[in-house]
């Protein structure tokens, strides 16, 4: 059925042309499946700031493709069925129920052989090109000595899918559709998706069409779409680390990515019994073993317990009203929680500096940034929910730990006063009191460690002190139902947080901000699972303040667990050419370097120019040694530090050490960080000079102390003993006894794996450590140990960690390791993964 709007011009694309669009094999009784709405505008901009190929950036066409209102609905031509479980093959028919079609049955779907999709193990790499397609001439030239030209096919603005399941269009088709027609305010087309069989391959591959063939920019998934579970791909998330052998939900990370990096291969598994909505993929041994975003993703999806179709009309209505409000950006806030990045006032006092050169209207008497630390009050939360709903809030930066349901704010209170510390000592053993399995030896114990009056440990049992206990628990955090009691301002969010982003669970922080009554959150980063501390959370944020969008800004993160949640088009003041950069590959390298090297220019323009040279190849790790120790911006120094990461091993010990020498911390950080997956002896100086200097930050101590620990120890001794320490030559001692025991305790797991009757337990949480340690003393005995067990689960466990050796200096030998135990290797399972640490290891 073809939908009629009022004011929109009536578009009818044959069936044939709507399959060659998108590539996507149906047969004619598969009708209505893809529902497309979209528009063509050229931007208004006239002249880049950020030079561009002309032929493979920016669009050049003055007319659109399809005429539209930008008043009105746009025009949107029904096809049933087009949207196929297209790739689950002979796996998805045994696994995973058939997706029914539009007019729901319970009978399964069948295909004919002539119409069998292709198998769900890997995705192609997408063959494409940024530069336009050409088209000849069909018509015999007039003159045959000079043949006519190829005409060059018009150039397309930039495409924004919105995909929405059946039930939810059906429900909020008008707000969909005003929210796919304020496209055209931003010059991009809009393109609706209705997806009626919520089967991922199907979805990916239409995608994956659209971005070879008609300059897909992103997606927008709107209710209720499927949602990818990524196994045996730990190693693409920042911290997530457990075994596998868990409950599905619990041990794979839910993560688009399966939907915005076409080269990643995935291998179906199966679809859950109890909610068919969480699909299974193993990331393919095969695949490349890192991640790349061609396109960028957003979830708009409302927590359980709200009218969802109400909250997603109402949510896409104000994105569309924040389109022709276009309100500048000029107030920023960041919050630094209880025992994050260990409470470091040095890391926040760089993140405060940098964040005034990634914004530089906030040095003005325009702008204005905002810092807000958990000590400020002994709840800090009132402050915070306060300060997010100033009518002025721009951006806030939140730093804190959490769970899907629980902003975490604050620990336990800074006290002065005797009783205060008597009053924080006796709520500690009522909770504890209250939470032992054993009562009375619980008791028994306190007395006699503590010499507590039992009093105390009666106040356990008391209702009225059950009551303040409580309330004093809930006055530490943030909950949703705070979050509602607020009216939020903040429009851009960042939860540097674990699990807010957690949109598999009934209800997640992020959903309160966005869908409360009456905020103006319209975008936020979160994290579906728990996430690493030391990363670079904002990194390009200051690209807002330059008219780039939230979606192309995201495209650059690139962990599984990372997600964008809410309007990925939404940006602050005008659009800006730099958007179109960002949102797509093409810049020339020359233009790319003449940014970086060029004064004014925006200190995160020249991260981006960074990030795209290294993306593309063309650029040195000499050439980004050179960036990361000369240039003036410590973001941009930043930027080419992770670039060198991304090269590793080239040059790598040289890019960790001039980030250990970086008065900017986080680089800093990040480089005493991938020192300690690296452990090689020529950091050993480095290492001990800072982690005896009373100037390091807390934070980078923190990274140092397992350093220390795990480079050569007759070294590292050799050169405490050599350094002066601030604390003293008694302190020395004591640090030269951790180094010891540290090397002892390591030395007993590596001789408990040479002998014939191993303690299979401590082996095995030995190498599960393996995978953040790397010991690199430890890696021929773990190869070693490989060979003697019989054990299959110890020695998939070996396969796997193996992988994690990626930036160490023995990264060759663990190659050869792998190698030489893949040859002799007969279990498919072990093979798979060893396979799958040689790629990881060798990207």
């Amino acid at each position: 059925m073809v939908s009629m709007y009022k004011k929109s011009t009536l578009i009818v694309l044959s069936f044939v042309s709507i399959l060659c669009l998108i590539g996507v094999a149906a047969s004619p009784a598969s009708a209505t499946e893809l529902s497309f709405s979209s528009s063509s505008t050229h931007s208004s901009d006239s002249e880049s700031a950020f030079p561009t190929d002309s032929e493979s950036v920016l669009p050049t066409n003055s007319e659109s493709a399809l005429p539209t209102d930008s008043k009105s609905v746009l025009p949107i031509t029904e096809l049933d069925n087009l949207v196929q479980p297209a790739g689950l093959g002979s796996q998805a028919a045994q696994s995973s129920p058939a997706a029914p079609s539009a007019q729901t049955t319970s009978k399964p779907q069948t295909t004919s052989k002539s119409q069998t999709t292709p198998k769900p193990q890997t995705t192609p790499k997408p063959q494409t090109t940024s530069k336009p397609q050409t088209t000849s001439n069909p018509q015999k030239p007039a003159n045959p000595q000079k043949p006519a030209k190829a005409q060059k096919t018009p150039k397309k603005s930039p495409l924004v899918a919105v995909v929405a399941d059946s039930a939810t269009y059906a429900n909020a088709a008008s707000a969909i559709d005003s929210y796919i027609s304020s496209m055209a305010v931003d010059g991009k087309r809009g393109l609706l998706l209705i997806d009626r069989w919520g089967v991922p391959d199907s979805l990916r591959a239409a995608l994956k069409q659209l971005y070879v063939n008609e300059m897909l920019e992103g997606a927008v998934l709107v209710g209720d779409i499927p949602i990818p579970m990524i196994r045996d791909a730990q190693h693409l998330s920042s911290a997530f680390k457990m075994d596998q052998r868990r409950a599905w939900q619990s041990s794979s990370v839910p993560s688009d990515r399966y939907y915005d990096d076409f080269d990643l291969e995935f291998r179906f598994l199966k679809q859950d019994d109890a909610r068919s909505e969480l699909f299974y993929y193993s990331l393919s041994e095969e695949s490349p073993q890192k991640i790349e975003s061609d396109i960028y993703t957003s979830r708009i999806k409302p927590a359980e317990g709200i009218d969802k179709y109400k909250a997603i009309s109402d949510f896409l209505l104000k994105a569309v009203r924040a389109k022709e409000e276009a309100a500048a950006l000029d107030r920023v806030m960041f919050f630094a929680g209880h025992g994050y990045n260990s409470e470091s006032m040095i890391s926040r006092m760089a993140e405060y500096k940098v964040l005034y050169e990634q914004f530089p209207i906030l040095d003005s008497k325009d702008g204005r940034l905002d810092f807000i630390n958990f000590d400020f009050d002994a709840s800090v939360k009132t402050r915070l929910l306060a300060a997010l709903s100033e009518p002025e809030m721009d951006v806030a930066i939140l730093h804190h730990h959490g769970y899907n349901d629980m902003q975490l704010l604050n620990g336990s209170p800074y006290v002065s006063s005797p009783n205060g510390w008597l009053d924080l000592a006796r709520n500690y053993f009522r909770v504890k009191m209250r939470s032992a399995r054993d009562k009375e030896k619980t008791r028994e114990d306190f007395i006699k460690r503590f010499g507590i009056p039992e009093s105390w440990l009666d106040e356990a049992n008391d209702p009225v002190f059950a009551a303040q206990d409580s309330l004093y628990e809930r006055s530490m955090d943030i909950y949703p139902d705070d979050i509602d009691s607020y009216d939020i301002a903040a429009r851009f969010v960042i939860f540097d947080a674990c699990f807010n982003g957690e949109f598999t669970e009934s209800d997640y922080v992020v959903s309160h901000y966005l869908f409360g009554e009456n905020n103006k959150t319209l975008s936020a980063i979160a994290h579906s699972v728990n996430s690493l501390q030391d990363v670079w959370c904002d990194e390009l944020v200051g690209l807002l303040g330059e008219g780039v969008c939230t979606g192309n800004i995201f495209r650059h993160t690139w962990n599984l667990e990372t997600h964008l949640f809410g309007d990925p088009t939404f940006h602050f003041s005008k659009l800006g050419s730099i958007d179109a950069v960002a949102g797509r590959k093409g810049a020339r390298a020359s233009q790319l370097r003449k940014i970086i090297a060029t004064e004014g220019i925006h200190s995160d323009v020249k991260s981006l120019a960074v990030k795209l040279l290294a993306q593309s190849g063309a650029v040195s790790a000499e050439e980004l040694l050179s960036i990361e120790k000369e240039n003036p911006s410590p973001i941009v120094r930043l930027a080419a530090f992770n670039a060198l990461i991304g090269m590793a091993p080239d040059c790598f010990n040289e890019a960790v050490l001039i980030a250990l020498d970086d008065d900017y911390e986080l680089l800093q950080r990040l480089g005493a960080r991938y020192a300690c997956y690296n452990q090689s002896p020529s950091l050993a100086r480095k290492a001990v000079e800072l982690y005896l200097n009373p100037l390091t930050s807390k934070r980078v101590m923190f990274h140092l102390k397992s350093l220390v620990t795990s480079i050569d120890k007759d070294l590292c001794i050799k050169l405490i003993e050599q350094t002066p320490y601030w604390k003293g030559e008694e302190a020395k001692a004591d640090v030269i006894k951790y180094v010891e025991a540290s090397d002892s305790s390591t030395k007993e797991d590596i001789l408990n794996l040479s002998k014939e009757d191993y303690d299979k337990r401590s082996a095995r949480l030995f190498l599960r450590a393996q995978r953040n340690q790397c010991r690199t003393d430890a890696l021929d005995a773990i190869g070693e140990f490989y060979s003697r067990t019989a054990d299959p689960e110890l020695k998939l466990q070996i396969a796997e960690l193996l992988g994690w050796y990626r930036y160490s200096y023995r990264r060759g030998d663990a190659v050869s390791i792998c190698k030489r135990l893949l040859e002799s290797e007969s279990d498919s399972r072990i093979k798979e993964e060893l396979t799958r640490s040689v790629n990881r290891l060798t990207y």
